[in-house]
This record gives structure tokens, sequence and C-alpha cells, in this order.
């Protein structure tokens, strides 16, 4: 699958794709807020060999995509149906992005999690969408803003990261409260971004 946004093309994984998704999996910047990485080769093997399955699925209920500029890998982007919403008969999912350590500060996030989320509701018309961030991690707080998502709540000793449990907080938007003019990826401050990682 492709989406298109102004600046940005997400699309599902290849093989081709190891040694740039590789890059950013395995800089300790890419996952200081994150419980996985930074990758061994093998780890990120893996990850292909995950999305592949994943994208052949039938029905499919998870996109992990590449998210490129000009053709070049510069991030991953995710969006994936909540196991107790499908049981439940509901419509939810969640989104997740990571951004190469020298891509920071263009509003790429922003791009890619607004593409997400639109093709959430349109294509897959969901309830509602979730995130989670670590509360230090306050670029990618402000991108999930940006794009909509206003803070539900706070999990504590959520994630065990580098040894040590962090909380997490969730982030939501719902069908019935998005707007329907979001404001443009562009206006988002550069500086804010500048630290975003993956969550």
């Amino acid at each position: 699958m492709k989406l298109a946004t102004r600046r940005l093309v997400l699309r599902d994984y290849g093989a081709s794709d190891f040694e740039a998704v590789h890059a950013f999996a395995s800089d300790p910047r890419t996952t200081a807020f994150v419980d996985w990485g930074p990758n061994a080769e093998q780890d990120t093997l893996d990850f292909l060999e995950f999305c592949r399955r994943k994208a052949s699925e039938v029905p499919r209920t998870n996109h992990t995509l590449a998210i490129t500029r000009d053709g070049e890998v510069i991030g991953s982007a995710g969006l994936t149906m909540n196991a107790r919403a499908r049981r439940d008969r509901a419509r939810e999912a969640e989104i997740g992005y990571t951004i190469r350590p020298d891509q920071w500060g263009n509003g790429y996030a922003t791009e890619a999690a607004a593409a997400l989320i639109d093709f959430g509701f349109s294509q897959l018309h969901l309830s509602r969408i979730t995130a989670t961030c670590r509360p230090e991690n306050v670029a990618s707080a402000g991108v999930l803003q940006k794009v909509g998502m206003g803070q539900v709540g706070l999990l504590k000793n959520d994630r065990l990261i580098s040894g040590r449990w962090m909380d997490s907080l969730v982030f939501a938007i719902d069908a019935v409260n998005r707007s329907p003019d979001p404001v443009s990826a562009d206006t988002w401050s550069s500086q804010a971004i500048n630290l975003v990682r993956a969550f």
C-alpha cells in the first residue's frame, strides 16, 4: 500500500530497505524512548520479515510503512488495530512513528502521523486512534497534539527501557471529534520537532 502527502510517500517495506532501516534502527538516538533497539542486524531483518508477513494478512490489521522522501527511507510509521477492540467489534487502532535523527526538525513526523490518522478514519473507518509516548519526550507529545490528539491518560511504569521502567502518556482522537481542517504540518515549530523520537 502507499500513502502520499505533500512531501512524503508512506509505503510497504521491501527487502532492499534493509540498509536504510538499519541505519536509524541501530542508532541509540532513535531508540532513546522506546522498548526496542538499538537493533542488531538480525533485529532489523526480523522487523522487515514481520512487516512482510503483516502486509499479506487478510484482513490486514497492521500497517507498518516506510516513510520516504524523494525515494529515500527516512523513517517508519505504523497503524495497528487494537486486539481488544477487534474482539469487542470496535474500530480502534494505535499509531507510532520513527524519524531518522538527521531528518529531525523538518516536520516529517507530523506529516506522517497526520497521513495515518486520515487513512485510519477515511479508509478503515476507525472510531478512535490512540498513541503513547514517554513524558520525557516532549517533542513527540507535541506532534500528537499538533495532529489533533489529546492526552487521555497516564500509564505508570508502562515500558521497560534500557533497564528502567518509564511512564507512558496516552493520547487519543475520536472520529466524531476530528477537525475537518487540521492545521498544516508546515506551521508546526521545527524547534519542537527537533527532538522527535520513536514511541
